[in-house]
């Protein structure tokens, strides 16, 4: 079976064809960048989604992050669990939880719990 790898670059231009938005605050990466400027700026503009109570776009956001975790390696699977998940702060409150339980796809919950684990632990 042929495993489809995203480089940083194509994360880029996949976040961007599916927020436009991000455009201006989303450059192509040097080729020894990396997945975390990206997606850190992909956390952010979730958050901003949870805080506006935007849940179509909340749910848009959590699809494009359940690809990203499906179409990745290890690498960006990492910088998710490390920066995408961490700064949404969904562990804030109780109803953070309960959020991303009801709106995350399941892998992409999979990785919440897991690095809430780790933080946990």
């Amino acid at each position: 079976m042929l495993t489809i790898m995203l480089t940083p670059n194509e994360t880029i231009q996949l976040l961007i064809s599916n927020f436009p938005d991000l455009a201006l605050k989303l450059q192509p990466v040097p080729r020894c960048g990396g997945f975390y400027r990206p997606l850190g700026q992909f956390a952010l503009y979730t958050h901003q989604a949870i805080l506006a109570n935007q849940l179509t776009r909340l749910r848009q956001c959590f699809a494009v992050a359940e690809e990203l975790l499906r179409r990745g390696n290890a690498y960006l699977a990492a910088a998710m669990e490390t920066i995408y998940l961490p700064d949404l702060h969904l562990d804030d409150t109780p109803e953070g939880v309960a959020l991303a339980r009801q709106l995350m796809p399941t892998r992409l919950f999979q990785a919440y719990e897991h690095q809430r684990a780790d933080i946990l632990a």
